[in-house]
């Protein structure tokens, strides 16, 4: 039953293994940096359609009741059968007024600045997006390469173990060194920290990698396989700068302080709206009437000094806009040619790595011959096998380091993942 409930509990623990595109899923639907972004894309719309809607009619409606010690009225001399009231003891008035912005210059740019403002926060939004995946696809590999660590740094302190036993077989026999046999002790427990010092590192990017995606990722991480195709040339890879979403969030960030600029020097214009009035009121006064409109055109014409000086504001904020458009294009181009740099770099790392390893292995077998057959040292087994050991992790480290730059250089340059 319990050898059941083992198996039962370890498949149900390779079941739950994620792969990178599901998490890749999951931080997409579940990551802080990306729900704070949406919420700031709703904002953004907000904002945009508060500021159309300011172009409308607007309704304001307004009643009052006041209760005078002194009531004013009198027969009206046309109609003496009719009293006009003038002041009533309980005056109740109410009114309702439409009013209409027919040339407001200012609100006119205002708004297509918020439009602007809006574009501005969706191509965030996707920029956030993609600074998301390069988290998650660099803690997914570092995980990966961890793992397989443990599993190197496990094979050589079993070596390490073995060989440990083994001198001290032999220094009962009396055919080894105390110094043999207690440099034997310390090589294995060396291996014991560097396992230690592993764990804590798997555990640490097992953290993060489910505070960038909301889930666990499991147990298990394979290693890529090992793409060795060359980087595409960087002129064609820097040609999409301009259609990457910080770069054109920032030239809209730009368009957007062009308008509000705009809209700051037209602020010295008049402004022309319109008006409708009806008021409801138990004090009709002269007109005898309870009920009663008005309307009519207003025309506002304000100048003052803060709206002059308000100008010079709005062209340094719009200058410095135009110079962050220019900034992340920048940016965006010396982060492609770096991960191109790293991933050529990648690929020549990955095959020293590989010849590393192949010469190492051989050393250390050589070193474990010829230490059997007397011919070699305790010592010189014993540097072949950290040799190897950091042959292997070089080899790990140079295979995720290949596939995080090329995943990395498809975002940097606006590129599909392409990933399962």
């Amino acid at each position: 039953m319990r050898a059941l409930l083992a198996v039962m509990l370890l498949t149900a623990g390779v079941a739950q293994a994620a792969t990178l595109k599901e998490l890749l899923d999951a931080a997409d639907k579940q990551n802080v940096d990306r729900r704070v972004s949406a919420e700031q894309r709703d904002r953004a719309a907000a904002e945009y359609r508060q500021s159309v809607a300011s172009l409308f009619p607007a309704l304001s409606a307004q009643g009052s009741w006041t209760n005078n010690q002194y009531p004013a009225s009198f027969p009206n001399p046309m109609n003496p059968s009719q009293t006009l009231t003038i002041i009533a003891e309980n005056q109740l008035d109410a009114q309702f007024r439409f009013d209409l912005p027919l040339i407001d210059t200012t609100r006119w740019f205002r708004a297509m600045a918020s439009s602007s403002l809006l574009d501005s926060a969706e191509l965030r939004e996707a920029s956030t997006r993609d600074l998301v995946k390069r988290q998650v696809v660099s803690a997914w590999y570092s995980y990966a390469a961890l793992l397989a660590v443990r599993e190197s740094a496990l094979r050589s302190a079993k070596v390490a173990d073995a060989q440990a036993e083994l001198q001290e077989i032999r220094a009962k026999a009396g055919a080894a060194t105390e110094l043999e046999m207690l440099r034997a002790r310390a090589e294995a427990q060396g291996r014991r920290q560097y396992i230690a010092d592993t764990e804590a590192n798997i555990a640490n990017v097992r953290r993060s990698l489910r505070t960038l995606t909301g889930v666990e990722p499991g147990d298990v991480a394979t290693l890529p396989e090992d793409d060795i195709r060359a980087a595409e040339p960087l002129e064609q890879l820097e040609q999409n700068v301009d259609q990457l979403p910080q770069v054109r969030a920032a030239d809209r960030d730009s368009e957007a302080q062009g308008r509000l600029a705009t809209a700051q020097r037209l602020a010295v214009l008049p402004t022309v709206s319109a008006q409708f009035t009806e008021r409801l009121t138990n004090a009709a006064g002269f007109q005898g009437r309870n009920a009663l409109y008005n309307a009519g055109v207003v025309i506002s014409w304000r100048l003052d000094a803060p709206t002059f000086l308000g100008m010079s504001a709005a062209t340094a904020n719009e200058n410095i806009a135009v110079l962050g458009t220019e900034r992340a294009r920048l940016v965006a181009r010396d982060q492609i040619h770096g991960d191109w740099q790293r991933l050529n770099a990648a690929l020549h790392k990955l095959e020293a790595a590989k010849a590393q390893q192949q010469a190492n292995e051989r050393a250390a077998q050589v070193s474990r011959d010829r230490y059997a057959a007397g011919a070699a040292t305790q010592l010189d087994v014993i540097t072949a096998e950290r040799d190897l050991l950091s042959a292997e992790v070089n080899q790990i480290s140079a295979r995720t380091e290949l596939a995080a730059a090329r995943l990395s250089l498809r975002i940097s340059a606006g590129q599909p993942l392409q990933v399962e």
